[in-house]
C-alpha cells in the first residue's frame, strides 16, 4: 500500500495529496539545506548489466572496465549513503520504471516497484512505459507494492469510461507535499503524453484526458507557492517540454526531468521568459479555463515579482547508470545557491543487502524460466545501434533484414523505429539475455502495402522527425535506400530493391506493430487498411537470423573495415544531408 506520512491533508485543487513527514520548527530567516536525490528511466534494469560506456557517459564518470553497471541494490546503497550525509533529503524518480530487461517480461513490474519501495523512494512520476502491458497492470503493481506517492497532474481520469478508471484516479495524485523539520516541499508530477499518441483520441482505452502542461503546472504552482518553501516539478515530459515549462511557468523552482535519457551536468538554469502568445492568448497552448483553480493569478498573465525566479532543470540519465544529487540552500522561500553531483553506478559500488534480498526470489525464478545464458552467435566487434554521421546503423540494418527476410514475411522492404533497439550487441557471445536487452518490447512483425506516394510520405515524415533530432535517423531500413535531406525535410533519391521508386507502384513493407498502429507519430501507417500482424516476434526473427549468421559482422566482399556489402554493417542505405 502507498505510505501516508504523519499528517494527511488536502489543499485547494481537487484531490491534491499532501505527505508531511516531521515536526515543524520555525525556520524563518535561516539558511536551510536540502538534498534532492534523483533517478529516472530505470527501464527494469534492476539487475547489473553489461554495457559499453559511450564517450558522453565516460565524461560523466561511467568508465569502461568497471562493469557490469547499474542495478537497484547498488542505487539503493548510494541513496542511503548520501542520505546519511545529507540531513533533510528526498529521493525523486521521473518515471519509466518498467520495460527494458527480461525481468519485466516475466513479472510485469512487481520486482521493480518492490525494490524501489525497499530502497526508500519518496515520490514517483508516471512514465509512458509504465503502460506497456496495459493500464490494469499499472494499477495492480503500484497499488500492491508502492510505498510512495505516484503523480501525474496532467492526467484527468474519466472514471466512467473504463472499469479501472476509478482505481486509477485513487492511485494517482497531482501533487505531494513533504514537511522536513519545518521546510515544506511541494512536488507537482507530470506524466508523459508525447509518446502516448492514443491519449489525444476521445474515449481512449486508458480513460485518461491529457491536460495542457503549462496551464496545469501554473495552476498548481499558484496554489502551492504561498504554502511551501520550494516548488518542484517531477516530470516525464522530456527535455524540450521541460524547457518550455520552465520558461513559461511563473513561480517554479526546480524541474527534475526524464524520458530522453540525457544527463545535464551541470543542470540548466532557465529564466522565466514566457512566449508572448501565451499572455496574449494567441499561442495554441493558451487555452485556459479561468474556473479551474487558478488560485487568484492568471495562468498566463503577469508574473508578480515575488514569484519570479530562475528554474533549475536537471536530468540524471537512465538505466540505473547514475544517481544525481542536488544540494540547495533555501532561505525564506528562495533558493540561494545550489550544487550538483552525479554518481556513476558500476561494480565498485556495493549492494544494499535489504534491497538485494527483495530480488533473490525473482532472480531464481528468472533463471528457471529463461535460459538467459543460451548462446546464439558471436560478435567479433560491437554491433552499434547508432550509425555514423546519423545514418543507418549496423544493428538497425541487421534487425530490419531479419524482419524482412523472415519466413512467412518476405516483403519488398522493411522500416522499423531506431528507438525500438535499446542497446548495442557487445563484442563476445550473443545470448538470449543480450537479445532481451536489445529488443525488450514484445513487438511483432506487421506487413502492409504502400503505394510509391505513401512510401514517399512515410520517409518524408521520418526525415522531418530526424531533422528535429540532430539529423540522426529515427528509422532503420532494409532493401530501400534514400537521402535524408534534413534541410528540406524531404526524402530524396528513394530506391527499393535497387530500382527508383514509382509513385503508382505498390510495395509490401514489413514493420513492427508499434509504429504500424501509429506509435511515435506514424499516423500514415495507422490509417493503412492493409495491415496484417503476422504474430511473429521481432526478437525471435532476429535470433533466427543470428543462427544463420553466427559470426557478426559478416562481409561479402573482403575485410570488415570498409565493407560495402554484408550482414550487420553500415552500408549507407540512409544518407543524411545537413
Amino acid at each position: 500500500m502507498i505510505k501516508h506520512a504523519v499528517i494527511f491533508a488536502a489543499v485547494l485543487i481537487g484531490s491534491v495529496s499532501c505527505y508531511y513527514k516531521s515536526d515543524t520548527p520555525d525556520i524563518t530567516g535561516r539558511d536551510i539545506r536540502l538534498t534532492l536525490l534523483h533517478t529516472s528511466d530505470l527501464h527494469s534494469r534492476i539487475l547489473p548489466f553489461d554495457h559499453a560506456p559511450m564517450y558522453t557517459e565516460q565524461k560523466l564518470g561511467l568508465m569502461p572496465g568497471r562493469g557490469p553497471y547499474g542495478g537497484i541494490a547498488r542505487v539503493a546503497h548510494v541513496i542511503k549513503r548520501e542520505r546519511v550525509k545529507a540531513g533533510r533529503s528526498l529521493w525523486f524518480d521521473s518515471g519509466d520504471m518498467f520495460q527494458g530487461a527480461p525481468i519485466f517480461n516475466l513479472f510485469h513490474g512487481e520486482p521493480e516497484v518492490r525494490s524501489m519501495s525497499k530502497a526508500g523512494l519518496d515520490v514517483f512520476a508516471l512514465g509512458n512505459h509504465e503502460f506497456d502491458v496495459g493500464p490494469v497492470n499499472v494499477v495492480t503493481q503500484f497499488k500492491a507494492w508502492a510505498d510512495f506517492p505516484i503523480l501525474a497532474a496532467n492526467y484527468r481520469f474519466d472514471v466512467n469510461s473504463q472499469p479501472f478508471s476509478a482505481d486509477f484516479a485513487d492511485l494517482v495524485d497531482p501533487v505531494a507535499v513533504f514537511e522536513l523539520r519545518g521546510l515544506k516541499v511541494g512536488v507537482i508530477g507530470m506524466g508523459n503524453t508525447s509518446s502516448m499518441t492514443t491519449l489525444e483520441e476521445g474515449g481512449n482505452s486508458l480513460g485518461i484526458i491529457p491536460l495542457n502542461a503549462v496551464q496545469t503546472v501554473q495552476n498548481h504552482v499558484n496554489v502551492l507557492r504561498e504554502q511551501v518553501d520550494v516548488v518542484i516539478l517531477l516530470s516525464h515530459l522530456g527535455l524540450g517540454q521541460d524547457e518550455w515549462v520552465a520558461r513559461n511557468v511563473c513561480g517554479l523552482d526546480i524541474i527534475l526531468g526524464g524520458h530522453h535519457h540525457v544527463a545535464l551536468n551541470p543542470p540548466k538554469v532557465i529564466r522565466y521568459d514566457p512566449d508572448p502568445g501565451l499572455i496574449e492568448g494567441t499561442h495554441e497552448d493558451a487555452e485556459y479555463d479561468a474556473d479551474e483553480g487558478s488560485g487568484g493569478m492568471s495562468a498566463f498573465g503577469e508574473c508578480p515579482e515575488s514569484y519570479r525566479r530562475d528554474v533549475i532543470l536537471a536530468h540524471p540519465n537512465a538505466f540505473a547508470k547514475f544517481v544525481a544529487r542536488i544540494d540547495l540552500v533555501i532561505r525564506d522561500g528562495r533558493i540561494r545557491s545550489h550544487s550538483f553531483e552525479l554518481f556513476p553506478i558500476d561494480s565498485e559500488i556495493p549492494e544494499d543487502p535489504e534491497t538485494a534480498y527483495v530480488l533473490e526470489e525473482y532472480i531464481e525464478e528468472l533463471n528457471l524460466t529463461y535460459n538467459l545464458g543460451r548462446v546464439f552467435g558471436t560478435a567479433v566487434e560491437d554491433i552499434s545501434r547508432f550509425g555514423g554521421a546519423g545514418g543507418d546503423s549496423m544493428l538497425g540494418n541487421f534487425v530490419c533484414e531479419a524482419m524482412q527476410m523472415r519466413k512467412n514475411v518476405e516483403t519488398d522492404f522493411c522500416v522499423t523505429n531506431s528507438l525500438g533497439m535499446r542497446t548495442d550487441i557487445l563484442q563476445g557471445d550473443i545470448t538470449l539475455e543480450t537479445m532481451f536487452n536489445v529488443l525488450p518490447f514484445e513487438n511483432t512483425i506487421t506487413t502492409m502495402y504502400l503505394s510509391g506516394v505513401e512510401v514517399q510520405d512515410l520517409l518524408d515524415y521520418a526525415t522531418q522527425r530526424s531533422a528535429g533530432r540532430g539529423c540522426a535517423t529515427q528509422i532503420q531500413v532494409s532493401n530501400i535506400t534514400f537521402t535524408m535531406n534534413c534541410r528540406t525535410g524531404v526524402a530524396e533519391d528513394i530506391m527499393i530493391g535497387g530500382q527508383d521508386i514509382q509513385p503508382d507502384m505498390v510495395y509490401e513493407m514489413a514493420t513492427n506493430n508499434y509504429i504500424a498502429w501509429g506509435g511515435s507519430g506514424f499516423d500514415m501507417l495507422e490509417q493503412n487498411t492493409t495491415k496484417q500482424d503476422t504474430g511473429i516476434s521481432m526478437r525471435d526473427a532476429v535470433i533466427d537470423y543470428i543462427k544463420k549468421h553466427p559470426k557478426l559482422p559478416e562481409c561479402f566482399d573482403g575485410e570488415i573495415e570498409g565493407c560495402k556489402s554484408g550482414v550487420a554493417i553500415s552500408d549507407g542505405r540512409i544518407r543524411p544531408a545537413y
